[in-house]
């Protein structure tokens, strides 16, 4: 489908109306989405699209069918055969809501991160996402964009190896710390007066892993920007993840097997 929209004068549709859920079977990977239409005065033969995409490289675009079927209960749509995206993690959803005829967005809902099937607590996307790339004998760099991103040397071997080897238990600390020292910096300059759309979801992430290290820490990450009490912070966060995760053991029982 090659429409394009027109994306003015749209209405923001609340990701709690919104469920997209993926399953793979027969070596493909599928999605479902169940949508709640009620509440936003759609007419009945709206077209709903809905588009999976990796970034903004990779998208691909699918029609759901009409508004009118979800308007008075949730309703699954046709399913998404997204077996060309590859794997699930990193995949982001967006529901479009358009005029058949005219293709003008009545409503829309973007960032949205789907679920196993029969598992809806716990999404398909890693918090940390893991890229391969030559670091020219580098062996882990730290990408913070929208979406902390851990990025391995392509020589150590492939994500899948490494995702299941002891290797990756040895840089998560380090790399646990660097993103909280980022994050706590990056909120405590951010402007609470920024109006947000809701379009970048950059700041559930950037809330998820705060949370995760006031958890870690025991405490919540301090209300300064002086450099050594965030540091301190972070790295008690880092300690009680090593705890949670019991690394020094896993590391220890590798060493022991090497021996």
């Amino acid at each position: 489908m090659s429409r394009r929209f027109n994306f003015t004068g749209r209405t923001k549709i609340n990701k709690e109306d919104v469920r997209a859920i993926i399953e793979r079977r027969d070596d493909g990977l599928f999605c479902n989405m169940d949508l709640m239409l009620g509440n936003y005065n759609l007419r009945v033969d709206a077209l709903v699209v809905i588009e999976a995409e990796r970034g903004r490289a990779l998208r691909l675009r699918h029609e759901w069918g009409t508004a009118g079927v979800a308007l008075s209960s949730w309703k699954r749509g046709s399913e998404f055969d997204i077996s060309s995206m590859g794997d699930s993690e990193g995949l982001q959803f967006r529901v479009l809501v358009v005029e058949p005829k005219t293709c003008r967005l009545l409503a829309s809902a973007e960032g949205i991160k789907a679920y196993n099937e029969g598992e809806l607590q716990l999404p398909t996307r890693s918090l940390l996402p893991i890229r391969m790339e030559d670091l020219s004998g580098g062996v882990w760099e730290l990408e913070m964009g929208e979406i902390p991103t851990l990025i391995l040397d392509s020589g150590l071997g492939t994500k899948q190896e490494l995702k299941s080897s002891p290797i990756l238990f040895a840089f998560l600390p380090g790399v646990i710390r660097a993103i909280l020292v980022n994050l706590v910096h990056e909120q405590l300059g951010t402007s609470n007066d920024d109006d947000d759309d809701g379009s970048n979801d950059g700041e559930n992430d950037c809330s998820t892993w705060l949370n995760l290290g006031a958890t870690w820490a025991g405490v919540s990450f301090p209300n300064t920007e002086n450099y050594l009490d965030i540091d301190e912070w972070a790295q008690k966060a880092t300690i009680g993840f090593c705890q949670e995760k019991k690394l020094r053991n896993r590391l220890a029982n590798f060493m022991s097997d090497e021996d």
